[in-house]
């Protein structure tokens, strides 16, 4: 799996800003008490969610992802569940809060695809509970063709251009590792912002917040009790 290759590199590609913007929208809509982390990468954020008092249960598709979340959550003395998850599959568990950051929802390679992980995390919800995530621009995506980077510190080298479908991007990693090269490609795909809140109301959310910034937009939404 890419982000079993990409586990022990993960964080170079993390940006803190997002991270504290939504520990803000966290503190500003939800309450203590049970939370999912949807795509948790490393476990930074779900660490930080369980020192505010959450009790946190965290997921990604990546096992070496889990196992540096496992380590992060030991080393702060927090207990934390943790399990591979993928959104198109039931949850089966209810929360008070779900969280997906950092570009997880466009993994999803369809609309057809974020409706129905949107519907598998409204089922997931205890009544009025709240849902954050965030999808990139298409702008931005878009402007990522033919972007290159060199990271001397983890010693990788970053190239993407654009994939097949209309506000998509794929970005080839290339890794050294031992002196051998590994080369992974991630593969991502946006929408207008306005499909994307279409689903969510279809779904039955309502949105509380919609929270700009230069790359992504940041949604707050909760769970209604009737669909719009």
């Amino acid at each position: 799996m890419s982000y079993d290759i990409l586990a022990n590199f993960y964080d170079a590609f993390v940006d803190q800003d997002v991270y504290d913007e939504y520990l803000e929208l966290l503190d500003k809509f939800t309450s203590i008490g049970t939370l999912l982390d949807i795509g948790c990468g490393t476990g930074t954020l779900s660490v930080e969610f369980a020192k505010r008092g959450y009790t946190v249960t965290a997921s990604d598709l990546s096992e070496e992802m889990l196992q540096i979340a496992r380590y992060r959550a030991v080393q702060n003395d927090i207990n934390m569940e943790l399990f591979v998850y993928d959104m198109l599959d039931p949850i089966g568990f209810q929360f008070d809060t779900v969280v997906a950051s950092m570009d997880v929802i466009n993994h999803l390679s369809d609309l057809e695809d974020v409706q129905f992980g949107l519907t598998n995390i409204y089922q997931a919800l205890n009544p009025n509970g709240v849902f954050i995530f965030d999808v990139l621009s298409s702008d931005y995506i878009d402007a990522l063709d033919g972007y290159s980077e060199d990271d001397s510190e983890y010693n990788f080298h970053w190239e993407c251009h654009k994939g097949q479908n209309p506000h998509s991007i794929i970005h080839t990693v290339t890794l050294k590792l031992e002196d051998e090269e590994h080369k992974v490609e991630i593969h991502e795909q946006t929408h207008d912002l306005d499909q994307y809140l279409r689903i969510v109301k279809l779904v039955g959310f309502s949105i509380l917040e919609i929270k700009s910034m230069p790359e992504r937009t940041i949604i707050v939404a909760q769970k209604s009790e009737i669909k719009e």
